[in-house]
């Protein structure tokens, strides 16, 4: 059945369970930067409460540059080392706290990928192709400005963000309610090489995307994992062709995506779906008004309800 539509109108039930949090695992990983990066704010701080001297000045300044040497004078290689163990054993110890880690003995889990039967309709293998992928980008970046040439950084980025997803499915091992998953390590691995692949042909990076969307479905569980409010596409920039010179079609894009509903709440119907759809690129309107940051996000989240999408139900 193929239909057409502008907006999500089912409605589901919630029930409380406990799905995996691969998207806020992945999230709270890329806040963990702020952890390793003294700041700045606190000594300045501290200058301007001081006496107007100049020897107290001198002083302070001393002693600003001091709170700042133990990691800026790191080399890059030790700050990889630590940022990579910083953003694993974070997480491992929210999952001791929040999670349910700790809670059974080492096991695997049998989650299946896509089919009809699988834990998540397949849309939890997405999630974690993107949560890597995603991450890979944002180490590459953050390697890059330490030094680190534009291959090797990529290289290792990807390198520390499978190491973290791994480190991730690790502790679903000793999760009573998870448990360790091959198929999701398959899309992690996946999801790393993309972004090595994106960094070696920037041509094919210049025309395609990986984006998730979150809409309001259903009640919120929690934002990052509720399947059933989240697409995920690659999507088609025409932007990145140099022979469209209409500067109207440089702001089309077309997305091909997939999505289920029904497995993350209490129906008894649940759904698997593929998708094709056109947007506009948000992307390109940011990065030509200097929005930098803004652009490079929309490049990774697509703004909800922002696609005009043709769906086929595969059930």
């Amino acid at each position: 059945m193929t239909v057409l539509h502008f907006q999500a109108t089912s409605t589901y039930r919630y029930t409380e369970m406990k799905p995996k949090h691969h998207l806020l695992k992945s999230t709270i990983t890329l806040c963990i930067f702020t952890l390793c990066i003294p700041l700045t704010s606190l000594a300045q701080q501290n200058t301007q409460s001081s006496g107007n001297t100049a020897t107290d000045q001198l002083s302070l300044n001393n002693e600003m540059n001091e709170k700042q040497s133990w990691w800026s004078s790191l080399p890059k290689e030790k700050k990889m080392v630590y940022t990579t163990t910083a953003s694993a054993a974070a997480i491992g110890i929210y999952g001791l706290a929040t999670w349910d880690y700790g809670s059974s003995g080492l096991h695997s889990a049998d989650e299946g990928m896509f089919e009809e039967d699988s834990k998540y309709g397949g849309a939890d293998k997405l999630g974690h192709f993107w949560a890597t992928y995603a991450f890979s980008d944002a180490l590459t970046g953050l390697y890059k400005s330490w030094g680190y040439e534009s291959r090797k950084a990529n290289n290792y980025g990807a390198l520390s963000a499978f190491i973290v997803q791994f480190a991730m499915e690790f502790g679903d091992a000793t999760s009573e309610t998870q448990g360790f998953s091959w198929e999701d390590i398959v899309f992690d691995g996946i999801g790393a090489l993309t972004s090595v692949l994106m960094e070696r042909y920037p041509e094919l990076d210049r025309k395609i995307d990986f984006r998730v969307e979150y809409i309001f479905n259903v009640e919120i569980n929690n934002i990052f994992d509720d399947y059933s409010n989240q697409y995920y596409s690659m999507v088609l920039k025409l932007d990145g062709f140099d022979s469209i010179e209409n500067s109207f079609l440089k702001y089309l894009e077309f997305s091909a995506g997939y999505y289920s509903r029904g497995y993350d709440t209490d129906e008894v119907s649940k759904k698997r779906a593929v998708y094709a759809g056109i947007s506009l690129n948000f992307s390109r309107f940011f990065y030509q008004n200097d929005f930098k940051k803004t652009g490079k996000i929309l490049e990774y989240w697509q703004p909800p309800y922002s696609t005009l999408k043709v769906s086929h139900d595969l059930d």
